[in-house]
């Protein structure tokens, strides 16, 4: 199996490709399964050896499996803290596991500013967002002073046991239980988990547990349909997820349609048939299929759904995200310090920019234009490795929004990175050579050298190292 970004497992046993194309295909699926449960236990066993550093045990094994047998690790880990919390009345073990943890977090802070190769880079920074989410939730439960497994903080989490009776993986929340599903993704890019996403989780699993399906809605950007994509597939047959974006698009007879088919997947579901009547046809249904449809309310061209069809999903809404936790994470994963005040230092610019700045209508300064920002600031921190933090990242926000605002702004703008890094001058690049070239260019076609010319060219040649595309905005006549 080989996915997108450059990874390649081997089969486990290989397949034999001379029967029809949709016996074979199940059988690649059958053996992408018993591959990825074999990988995983081995991942593991590896993962509770280890003596030496981690960096070696993440470069040998998929990045999949290594998420997931952190999470196993974790749940392990936190379980005999909270037993031994209980049995000798103690608080202490949290703190300690929590101490661990950070210290891990700091190995792999370290290895991230070296030269890495694409996969590991994208292995490491996932790995990361899921450790510094099972950081946040120990010292959660030390403040919150849990000393029980049966707590409602601790049984609110997503769990996953490597349960020996039945030799799998086990993944619980609340009252529910289901199966790992052993679905090569390849190292697909995690989103930060943050409280929000945590409830989302929950009401999801319930909602499978009860055999409907999910509805996120909310705001665009907001998260609603990052946790399922890329599988926007038929889900009866396979037993996967079908994550429906943007539902609420269709026309609605349309959807007083899908309604109908719907219903019954799911009645099927709730009657725990393996077989269903379906549009004509019989087809076998998988137990752990599970539907949801994201939504965009509000908006133009959008309908609402029909009540038949919004009983059959349990709605999530996904309020504003909490830019200053998720900012934070991507800037640990870019190998960045001390970036708890710098994620502040981030969010405050975009914030006072919204409320300072005068409303121009190509502004943004929302969670994209920020998380844009700092995958910018990333590749500057990779590029100058020798150049303090502080000065990546102003040189980043400077980058990424001084060529956009008007010449009103510009000055208020300047005023708010100076209050944020007060004795912090901006490395200043000697664009001579470039310099000469725009004069010589601008005399010949017959223009006049004004500074504000040569400033935008500037501006126009930094913003296409910055960006994939560049839009130029402004009166009839201003070049």
């Amino acid at each position: 199996m080989s996915s997108a970004d450059g990874e390649s497992i081997d089969f486990i046993q290989p397949v034999q490709l001379n029967k029809p194309v949709e016996v074979w295909l199940c059988d690649v699926e059958k053996v992408m399964r018993t591959t990825l449960k074999d990988c995983l236990n081995d991942c593991l066993l590896a993962l509770k050896r280890m003596t030496q550093q981690r960096d070696k045990w993440v470069r040998d094994w998929p990045g999949q499996m290594l998420i997931t047998a952190c999470q196993i690790q974790w749940t392990t880990d936190v379980e005999k803290s909270l037993i031994t919390s209980k049995e000798r009345a103690d608080k202490s073990s949290l703190r300690s596991l929590k101490k661990k943890k950070v210290s891990m977090l700091q190995g792999y802070s370290d290895i991230i500013r070296g030269n890495l190769s694409k996969v590991l880079r994208l292995k490491i920074v996932a790995l990361v967002t899921v450790e510094v989410h099972a950081r946040d939730v120990i010292d959660k439960l030390a403040k919150a002073g849990c000393d029980d497994v049966q707590d409602f903080e601790w049984l609110s989490q997503l769990r996953l046991y490597w349960d020996k009776d039945v030799d799998d993986c086990i993944i619980r929340q609340t009252n529910t239980r289901f199966k790992y599903g052993y679905e090569y993704l390849g190292n697909s890019g995690r989103l930060v988990i943050t409280p929000l996403t945590d409830r989302c989780y929950m009401t999801l699993t319930t909602a499978l547990h009860l055999h409907r399906g999910g509805s996120p809605k909310g705001p665009a950007g907001t998260g609603e349909d990052r946790d399922s994509e890329g599988l926007r597939q038929s889900p009866r047959h396979t037993g996967a997820w079908g994550c429906f974006d943007e539902f609420n698009r269709i026309n609605i007879e349309v959807l007083s349609v899908v309604a109908q088919q719907i219903l019954s997947i799911l009645s099927a579901l709730s009657a725990g048939q393996t077989k269903l009547h379906f549009d004509g046809q019989h087809i076998r249904l998988v137990a752990s299929c599970g539907i949801f449809i994201t939504m965009n309310p509000g908006y133009a061209g959008r309908s609402e759904l029909p009540d038949n069809l919004k009983t059959m999903f349990r709605p999530i809404s996904m309020v504003v995200p909490d830019s200053t936790l998720i900012a934070e994470i991507i800037l640990f994963g870019a190998g960045f310090n001390n970036c708890k005040l710098l994620a502040k230092k981030v969010f405050t610019l975009y914030s006072l920019a919204v409320q300072q700045l005068s409303n121009q209508d190509h502004y943004d300064f929302g969670l994209r234009a920020l998380t844009s920002l700092l995958r910018y600031a990333g590749m500057k921190r990779r590029s100058c490795p020798n150049v303090p933090d502080e000065e990546i990242l102003l040189m980043a926000m400077k980058d990424m929004n001084i060529a956009q605002l008007t010449s009103t702004d510009l000055p208020l703008f300047n005023g708010i990175t100076q209050d944020l890094f007060p004795n912090l001058e901006t490395p200043a690049i000697d664009y001579g050579k470039l310099k000469e070239a725009i004069e010589a260019e601008l005399r010949q076609s017959g223009l006049q050298l004004t500074p504000f010319t040569l400033t935008k060219v500037i501006q126009f040649y930094e913003t296409k190292n910055s960006r994939h595309s560049v839009m130029l905005v402004g009166k009839t006549g201003s070049g």
